[in-house]
């Protein structure tokens, strides 16, 4: 995000709970959005003139746009999912130790989190095509506190997170990909909204929705020419990239009328894929689309 206060304040508005975030090394910050199922979104900005590392593509990223730009997978072991990959020939990273510095804290604490990335592939190793990643958090002392203090009670009903879509040129070349690292294949989808059709791919929760163009004037296909992607964070296409992602929340009808109140815009409902649903536009969202959808009976 280009400026994190106004970010914070437009997903309030919508009915979302923000909570502070903190300090990384390499020169961004960052407020967090916790939801009930232990998913989150993490809002990020770079402030400074020499940012490192993960933060230096970070910068890059925000000179052309704003949006989501990585997907992380949270699992219970961050060295079994290393090993997994790389036994499978695909080139990630060894778990990498990661920590933030919260307001007032002058050293930074020790990990509090492994993360597993996608790497450069080598000869005779796969490349992940994708920005996604594996991450095993140390402890979930944070959460729980987070948790104890309603920072998951959303006045908009929010539950977590379902489906992240990815923009991709290829889906089957993708859903194979995904399907070789152990993910299962789900129900094909048509987005018309997009001019998209593709398929998704699950994880142990919720899916990875594969989209590609079925209109080379559709909004999928503008996406992608307008896209500039993570840079060295994944070897991926530099236009590929998460267009949007489905929330669950309890209440569509009060998340709808929210989000009405702090858009000034009027909301349609319709029926998606996981049940009574409207979404909000990515001038919005500050660069990505976003359903929020109440499950119906079949949904899952």
């Amino acid at each position: 995000m280009r400026d994190l206060v106004r970010t914070q304040n437009d997903y309030e508005k919508l009915g979302f709970k923000v909570g502070k975030g903190g300090r990384f090394p390499g020169g961004a910050s960052n407020s967090v959005v916790n939801l009930q199922d232990n998913s989150y979104l993490e809002l990020p900005t770079v402030s400074g003139s020499a940012p490192a590392g993960i933060d230096s593509e970070l910068a890059d990223f925000l000179k052309k746009h704003e949006g989501a730009m990585f997907l992380a997978i949270s699992g219970s072991s961050a060295k079994a999912a290393a090993e997994y990959l790389k036994a499978r020939n695909f080139a990630v990273s060894d778990p990498t130790p990661g920590s933030i510095m919260i307001e007032g804290e002058t050293t930074l604490p020790p990990p509090m989190w492994y993360a597993v990335n996608p790497a450069e592939p080598k000869v005779g190793k796969q490349g992940i095509p994708m920005p996604i990643g594996w991450v095993e958090f140390v402890s979930a002392e944070r959460r729980a506190k987070r948790r104890a203090e309603g920072m998951m009670d959303h006045p908009n009903t929010a539950v977590g997170i379902h489906a992240v879509w990815f923009a991709v040129h290829d889906a089957e070349a993708q859903r194979r990909m995904l399907r070789d690292i152990g993910l299962e294949d789900g129900e094909s989808r048509e987005v018309k909204f997009l001019s998209a059709h593709g398929r998704e791919v699950k994880p142990a929760h919720g899916a990875i929705l594969l989209l590609e163009s079925s209109n080379k004037n559709g909004l999928l296909a503008k996406y992608l020419s307008d896209q500039v992607g993570p840079g060295g964070r994944c070897n991926c296409p530099d236009d590929e990239g998460i267009i949007g992602l489905s929330i669950e929340v309890a209440d569509v009808g009060k998340a709808r009328r929210l989000a009405e109140s702090g858009t000034g815009k009027k909301l349609e409902t319709y029926q998606g894929f996981y049940g009574p649903s409207f979404r909000l536009p990515p001038d919005v969202m500050h660069g990505v689309w976003m359903e929020l959808y109440q499950p119906s009976e079949h949904s899952h």
